[in-house]
């Protein structure tokens, strides 16, 4: 009798994870359609960066030494080069734009089926990962989107020889864009698995200051390897990702403070 109600409960977690999947592909697709349908607004909102540049980014331009702000190309036209390249283009966007779209809605329904098997505060740390993850997420895109992309993109074409002209292939472009813009959205996430363990005490503030130094060359490579191959975007993910480290390491001193207060009490 036991060995069949526990066959009952596995066979209703089993239906219930199938729910929550169908749910969540459903729900994919829908989003791809209707990124489908703004296809061309978001192809021409990622490619904004290349002709949109705030007063800070022409100040930088101007004193870069080698960067010249009349340099950068005027003609900033995307360019394809088969028939089928721009219903590829408008195909990824739909499938990647819709999974973005209704990624919230995929997480709520790992979390409800996750959390209910969870103690308190197994929750408290799943919560904190998925909302402040999420958040760090946006602020990574953010800070690529309007800080970094309206600069490194103008940059890189100032170093063009006088005499040469460059055309923008829309493939390549859209995917230098895409891996910059996902590359900050994933480095921004380490925080949270840094505070998830230091809640677990499995790690500890006094140890993330003891190892700044290799935590830091840590960073390098995961910003090397999550943006494209040149130094100017490295850089510009490495600065703020120190930032985030030292950040944590006081986030972590109050965490722990709160949580010993609220044990003594």
């Amino acid at each position: 009798m036991a060995e069949d109600e526990k066959r009952m409960t596995f066979t209703e977690h089993l239906s219930e994870l199938r729910i929550r999947i169908i749910h969540s592909m459903i729900a994919v697709v829908v989003g791809a359609v209707v990124c489908y349908g703004f296809s061309n607004t978001i192809l021409n909102g990622l490619t904004a960066p290349l002709t949109t540049q705030s007063e800070w980014v022409k100040h930088l331009l101007a004193t870069s030494g080698n960067a010249d702000p009349a340099a950068v190309p005027q003609n900033t036209a995307m360019h394809v080069f088969s028939p089928m390249e721009p219903v590829l283009l408008k195909l990824k966007v739909a499938g990647y734009g819709g999974l973005l779209l209704v990624f919230p809605y995929i997480l709520y329904q790992i979390g409800a089926f996750v959390f209910p098997g969870l103690k308190p505060g197994e929750k408290r740390v799943g919560k904190m990962i998925l909302f402040g993850g999420g958040f760090l997420a946006v602020a990574g895109v953010m800070v690529a989107y309007f800080m970094v992309l309206p600069f490194i993109l103008p940059f890189l074409a100032s170093w063009l020889p006088p005499g040469w002209q460059q055309q923008f292939r829309a493939t390549e472009t859209l995917s230098t864009i895409v891996i910059l813009l996902a590359g900050f959205a994933i480095a921004f996430q380490y925080p949270m698995a840094v505070l998830a363990l230091v809640y677990l005490d499995l790690l500890s503030p006094d140890t993330l200051r003891a190892y700044r130094r290799p935590a830091i060359v840590g960073l390098t490579f995961a910003a090397a390897v999550l943006t494209p191959p040149d130094p100017f975007s490295i850089l510009f993910l490495l600065g703020p990702l120190v930032v985030l480290y030292e950040g944590t390491i006081w986030l972590s001193y109050f965490m722990l403070r709160k949580r010993r207060a609220a044990q003594s009490a």
